[in-house]
């Protein structure tokens, strides 16, 4: 649609595009990609299940088993956009809609400045993944590159796979699918994971708006007040039942967003833990090998800002959302009409409770839980040292 062809969102429909998901591609091209990418993804996880059965060494096994997590993971991404499509297009039409219906220039710079943010993370988010991955996908190339021997050089792939063929005669075919296989599975995950950040940072900034209108719900000192004035000219609560509109229509937002993502969250929370957990491990057993080194714990580093990232914007929806309460409590409500500090008092018990994403109802995602599932996957970390 035009309005996603600007500045703020184009990215984020390109990427979305590229895998399928973009809620207003064909259906024929979006099933088309989605069957692209399933016949490519299918096939190397299927391989790399093959390869487990032939490992007997419980530190290749660790290594061997991560890029499985992982492929599952950028699964359930996938098949999340697939279940949830119909709310993933509701979000855009109400981004679109959102836009659409404000007037004020004020609201709109803060709108704008809102989505210009959700680009600079889709750019900075994206950067790194596509950086990461290209450092991990250096290493099997690195002997073919630096060993003049041909007899000699070591052919390394990107995982451990079986494909019950020769090996080295279909050596470069294999390393190619799976090097495609991952740019594939890369790029789902950002795709969804910057969804979810323009989205996040679309209601932030609906929050954003409607604290700082009722800041300025009551312009100027007066020692006068009218008490019961009409309808007409009581002009705080005309603001205040606009500023409850506006906050129902944000909330609304966010639980779609939670309904969209939250199963998701859930699932994903216990998949960082077990993968940020066995990176390590394999990193610490490769020390003396200073590629395998680098390229796990590059990844173990992806890792650990993908879940940053979806954490600290699940902390910024509740920081924008308690912005809300305290401009209520910092409202002169005594410069008010009668009828008007009744809908305050509504207002006030509404937003004592912040507006949070959960993962599956079981917690809240925020900062507090980033810390720990960091303390968490060391935990799992000290007990697979221990057991090597």
């Amino acid at each position: 649609m035009q309005f996603f062809d600007g500045r703020n969102y184009r990215i984020n429909k390109i990427l979305l595009s590229c895998i399928g998901q973009w809620p207003y591609q064909t259906k024929r091209s979006s099933s088309a990609i989605i069957v692209i990418i399933v016949s490519l993804a299918g096939t190397q996880f299927v391989a790399k299940v093959c390869g487990l059965f032939s490992i007997e060494d419980i530190d290749t096994f660790i290594d061997s088993l991560s890029p499985l997590v992982v492929d599952v993971g950028c699964g359930i991404k996938l098949i999340t956009c697939i279940l949830k499509a119909g709310e993933i297009r509701a979000l855009f039409d109400q981004i679109q809609s959102d836009w659409q219906l404000l007037i004020k220039s004020t609201q709109i710079k803060i709108l704008n400045n809102y989505a210009q943010s959700g680009r600079t993370f889709t750019i900075i988010y994206a950067s790194a993944f596509y950086s990461a991955l290209i450092l991990f996908m250096l290493v099997p190339l690195q002997p073919l590159l630096f060993q003049s021997s041909s007899n000699n050089t070591a052919r390394p792939l990107l995982h451990r796979v079986e494909y019950y063929i020769d090996m080295d005669k279909y050596y470069f075919p294999i390393l190619i699918h799976g090097y495609v296989t991952a740019i594939v599975c890369v790029s789902i995950a950002i795709a969804a994971d910057t969804m979810y950040v323009i989205m996040i940072q679309h209601v932030c900034g609906l929050l954003k708006i409607i604290g700082q209108q009722l800041e300025n719900t009551i312009k100027e000192d007066s020692l006068e007040v009218n008490l019961k004035p009409s309808i007409k000219d009581d002009k705080p609560y005309k603001n205040i039942i606009e500023n409850i509109h506006a906050h129902k229509n944000a909330l609304r937002f966010a639980s779609l967003i939670e309904a969209t993502f939250s199963q998701m969250f859930l699932m994903l929370a216990g998949f960082n833990m077990l993968i940020m957990s066995m990176t390590g491990v394999t990193a610490v057993t490769n020390k003396d090998k200073p590629e395998e080194f680098l390229r796990q714990t590059t990844f173990a580093c992806a890792l650990l800002v993908h879940l940053f990232f979806e954490s600290f914007q699940a902390q910024s929806l509740i920081d924008h959302s308690a912005y809300i309460h305290t401009s209520l409590m910092n409202l002169t409500w005594y410069q008010t009409s009668f009828r008007t500090r009744k809908i305050l008092i509504f207002m006030i018990m509404k937003t004592r409770e912040p507006c949070v994403l959960t993962a599956g109802k079981m917690f809240v995602i925020s900062m507090d839980t980033f810390s720990t599932i960091v303390r968490t996957s060391v935990s799992y970390f000290t007990m697979l040292r221990s057991v090597q």
